[in-house]
């Protein structure tokens, strides 16, 4: 197993920030699950069970992809490459792709949910395929965020329409949310060309599920405006 290209082309500053801002997604992911879990249990609304299911794997990602980059950066990636230690380093980037999986299937079901094709005989089919592409595209950055994008943007026209039809803060910071959940996927494509949205794209996501929090603490909290 060649792990050789990961101790080169990224500067150690940016390891740093990307580690830091990894590290607080954790937080906040994990915190969005729990109260994903807590607001089903409190509503029995399954977009909730689907938040709790999807952002608990976001959080695992970023943790396996911070574990990946403090290993890296603290220079025993070398050590692990020299004593062929791959039945160590192997298994956690399998277990971080399985994560991404998990992640780019529960934006599949809260497309399906937001769209309310839930009661469709043919669901089962589209989360198959789903699984089969997702599973063909993560091991290339492009096409993976490409695909968990396109997904989301069905997330965000749908959270859109929510907004429109509620006009409340809470379905606002919804919409907002969603939609720098879509940029962060979606400007992989200017990282390419424009290394700075590495940043970029690290900030708005931390923005995104800063917003998606605030309605989550409302709703847990017994203070969601009807």
């Amino acid at each position: 197993m060649d792990l050789s290209w990961l101790m080169v082309g990224e500067q150690p500053w940016y390891r740093m920030f990307n580690t830091s801002t990894q590290l607080l997604g954790v937080v906040v992911a994990f915190m969005i699950s729990y109260l994903g879990f807590k607001a089903y249990r409190l509503t029995r609304d399954k977009k909730y069970k689907y938040f709790f299911i999807g952002f608990f794997f976001m959080g695992a990602s970023f943790l396996a992809n911070a574990v990946l980059n403090i290993i890296i950066q603290s220079g025993n990636i070398g050590y692990f490459l020299e004593k062929r230690y791959e039945p160590f380093i192997a298994p956690l980037f399998g277990g971080y792709y399985f994560l991404l999986i998990g992640m780019m299937l529960a934006y599949v079901s809260l497309a399906i949910l937001y769209s309310g094709a839930g009661s469709s005989k043919n669901v089962g089919l589209f989360y198959f395929w789903a699984l089969v592409i997702g599973a063909y595209s993560f091991k290339e950055s492009v096409l993976f965020n490409t695909l968990c994008g396109m997904i989301l943007s069905f997330v965000v026209l749908y959270s859109f329409d929510k907004y429109r039809a509620n006009q409340n803060k809470s379905t606002l910071l919804t919409y907002l949310a969603f939609f720098c959940l879509f940029l962060f996927h979606a400007l992989v494509w200017l990282q390419q060309v424009m290394p700075v949205f590495l940043i970029v794209r690290q900030i708005i996501l931390l923005l995104g599920l800063v917003m998606l929090l605030a309605p989550m603490l409302r709703i847990f909290y017994g203070r969601k405006k009807k």
